[in-house]
């Protein structure tokens, strides 16, 4: 008499456990969907000649994820998206949660950087300590505010092969008005002295060592925000960098729910422009 009824609740029981699991990775994909890697969709990086693309990207912007999906789709570009640290979880670390992956951290105790700045500090790093642990050969880390070059493919095929064996650093787009050097080995590489802004550079594997040794030593107490350390160990040689001049990525910034300006330089060939999403009136 009672055995069927205590069959009855081992399967409402199993039933119940499934349904909850189910419910759990429901809810799972919810929250990440905005972390897609288009890796799962495609293992040729080497449109642009990486072997890796990351697009660090707090979770509260949505819309900016949006905008990078349709440039990079549009231009046929694999790319994944990385879970950037925000000022939130500076400002509180008891409640951060780190991802499956993540090098556990140190709170920071810097008292000279905003919790802004340590949180793009901290992004880099995290970026930096996956390139190192993945071993990838070569990689790019663009912003997700940015316009890219229509014609990127075509034209980073030449500069990526065209790059010394030792090079460390390349910066795609920058925001500097230093003096460029021109190089012997191609017409719009040229050494660079002290670039500024970091929404698209690119990693050699030796690069990204140097770079994570560095960085570690100056975690927790950072003095200087990423792209200040960057600019200083450029300075030395301590990394070999190079720009590419004219850029083939400028930075962006939302001025309406479909437009989107540059904030420092406007690309002769934009991407956003073909997809009818830059602002003629506010291209400088």
């Amino acid at each position: 008499m009672f055995r069927p009824l205590l069959r009855v609740l081992r399967r409402a029981r199993i039933l119940v456990f499934l349904s909850l699991i189910a419910a759990l990775v429901i809810l799972a994909s919810y929250m990440f969907a905005g972390f897609i890697d288009e890796a799962a969709k495609s293992a040729k990086f080497i449109e642009l000649g990486f072997d890796h693309i990351f697009v660090p990207s707090a979770r509260l912007h949505i819309d900016r994820r949006q905008l990078m999906s349709r440039i990079l789709r549009y231009q046929g570009i694999p790319f994944g998206f990385f879970p950037a640290t925000t000022a939130y979880d500076i400002d509180h670390p008891e409640a951060y949660s780190f991802w499956l992956g993540e090098e556990h951290w140190t709170p920071p105790k810097s008292f000279l950087l905003s919790a802004t700045a340590l949180a793009s500090f901290r992004t880099h790093m995290n970026v930096i300590n996956d390139i190192v642990r993945l071993e990838h050969a070569s990689t790019l880390v663009l912003g997700d505010q940015i316009d890219i070059a229509a014609d990127i493919k075509q034209q980073m095929r030449t500069v990526v092969e065209s790059l010394p064996a030792t090079w460390d650093i390349l910066y795609l787009g920058h925001c500097s008005n230093e003096t460029l050097r021109p190089t012997t080995f191609h017409s719009q590489i040229y050494v660079a002295a002290d670039p500024k802004c970091v929404f698209a550079y690119a990693l050699s594997r030796a690069g990204a060592r140097r770079l994570k040794r560095v960085l570690d030593n100056m975690w927790p107490a950072p003095q200087k925000t990423f792209e200040d350390v960057l600019s200083d160990m450029v300075m030395p040689l301590f990394l070999e960098a190079y720009v590419v001049d004219p850029p083939l990525v400028a930075h962006v910034e939302k001025i309406s729910d479909s437009l989107y300006s540059p904030t420092y330089y406007t690309l002769g060939n934009s991407t956003l422009d073909k997809l009818g999403l830059l602002s003629r009136k506010h291209m400088r």
